[in-house]
């Protein structure tokens, strides 16, 4: 897949990620008493929330510029791998019990899953598609 392609396939799988996250991690700070907190008591997560989310987003959104502007790096890939947690995290809730939120709430920790394994799917067909490709020598 050629950069422009590439391009077009990370900036939807980075909208979507971050509407998603965006999404989720309001609500989730919002209405904290909603969620179960046996594993990690909530203010803890409010703190993770307003730190972790705008960070790791930046991040993204960094690497997102790099690649336009540069392509494939091992820059990329880690802030892009970095990134991918906040999604793929997302459905932990489900360790600590079933959380009463509203459907849309609900629906956003498994998009969000879903975002995160996108993210990832992506930095590792990026590292493979930078990879040198292999000859093979005939053997004399």
């Amino acid at each position: 897949m050629d950069h422009a392609r590439r391009l077009t396939v990370l900036r939807g799988i980075l909208v979507f990620s971050v509407l998603s996250t965006a999404i989720h991690y309001t609500h989730n700070f919002v209405e904290i008493d909603s969620y179960p907190d046996d594993l990690v008591p909530a203010w803890m997560t409010q703190v993770a929330i307003v730190t972790a989310w705008p960070v790791l987003t930046l991040a993204a959104l960094h690497a997102y510029r790099l690649f336009r502007d540069s392509g494939s790096s091992p820059r990329v890939h880690v802030l892009l791998g970095a990134y991918s947690i906040i999604g793929l995290s997302t459905p932990a809730h489900f360790l600590d019990g079933s959380p009463d939120v509203p459907l849309y709430a609900d629906a956003t920790i498994f998009t969000d899953g879903l975002a995160g394994l996108l993210v990832a799917g992506w930095v590792i067909a990026s590292i493979r598609a930078s990879a040198p490709v292999r000859t093979s020598v005939p053997a004399a």
